[in-house]
């Protein structure tokens, strides 16, 4: 009979790589948007996009800290 294997870091945590890659980019474009003409002057539209991207991060992030946490206790048992 063939062993369970346990999936890799990579697969338990696409989907929080795929939010952080996201965010990051949104906040590259919100920067560039808020430095558009030079010093940091941002509109309603720049914070939102800013906030969203912000949060975007967070989740991603989270979503990464509790795969490989589950990875890590997978691993040891």
């Amino acid at each position: 009979m063939p062993s369970a294997t346990t999936p890799s870091l990579l697969s338990r945590a696409a989907v929080g790589f795929w939010f952080l890659g996201l965010g990051v980019l949104g906040l590259l474009r919100g920067a560039m948007r808020a430095f558009r003409h030079g010093a940091f002057a941002a509109d309603g539209v720049t914070w939102l996009w800013l906030i969203g991207s912000a949060l975007l991060v967070l989740v991603g992030a989270i979503a990464v800290m509790r795969a490989a946490r589950r990875h890590r206790a997978r691993a040891n048992d």
